[in-house]
């Protein structure tokens, strides 16, 4: 199983960022996927004289914590306990900065402050992951949400920064895999961050379900 241990954004979130990202920018939000493209878009594809941008499926939004690749059925066992170990504090971050990366082809949001439960939640996944044998990287953990694919320089930023602020109450272990409909990240199992805030704040913030 392919797979990555992240947050995953709040559905109002999710759809928030959404909205943010069809007015900052409107050359690429409705290429929410690639079979949605106009002839001409495609004709310029296959004349390999560009390979057109695509906005992420807001469905898709989430910050990686670590990324653990292929795994066995074994190591998916052995992480999953290893994860429930963790013991950490809900926070929240604000998604208000955005960037370009040239590799690996895309346009991120971020937060321009990264909360130290962040780092730290982090840092024990990679630990966790690394504890039952599963190779890590090692370079500088750069939180971000990816909003489009196959982005180049040529492409225009947003016209303005998002200012979105997420709850972070639980961190996932999400499987990656691929079909004729695109790529799907589905959760497979879940941990709930400790939290200090009463069941009405939670409420009011989305973090719990009022059933």
């Amino acid at each position: 199983m392919r797979s990555f241990i992240g947050i995953d954004l709040l559905p109002h979130e999710k759809l928030n960022l959404d909205a943010w990202r069809q007015k900052a920018l409107p050359e690429v939000a409705s290429h929410k996927l690639r079979n949605n493209w106009t002839k001409q878009d495609k004709r310029r594809k296959d004349q390999n004289t560009s390979y057109m941008p695509y906005a992420v499926p807001t469905a898709n939004f989430h910050i990686t914590l670590c990324f653990t690749g292929n795994i066995s059925p074994q190591q998916h066992e052995a992480l999953c306990i290893a994860l429930g170990n963790i013991q950490q504090r809900c926070f929240d971050l604000t998604l208000d900065s955005t960037g370009f990366w040239a590799k690996p082809k895309i346009i991120f949001a971020a937060p321009s402050e990264l909360p130290h439960e962040l780092i730290s939640l982090a840092t024990a996944c990679s630990s966790a992951a690394s504890q039952v044998g599963i190779a890590v990287e090692k370079r500088e953990y750069r939180p971000h949400v990816t909003l489009v694919r196959k982005a180049t320089p040529t492409v225009s930023l947003p016209l303005f920064q998002p200012n979105i602020t997420c709850s972070v109450t639980k961190f996932h272990l999400f499987e990656s895999f691929s079909d004729k409909q695109g790529v799907h990240y589905p959760i497979r199992q879940s941990w709930s961050l400790t939290s200090s805030l009463s069941i009405r704040e939670q409420l009011k913030r989305g973090m719990v379900d009022e059933g």
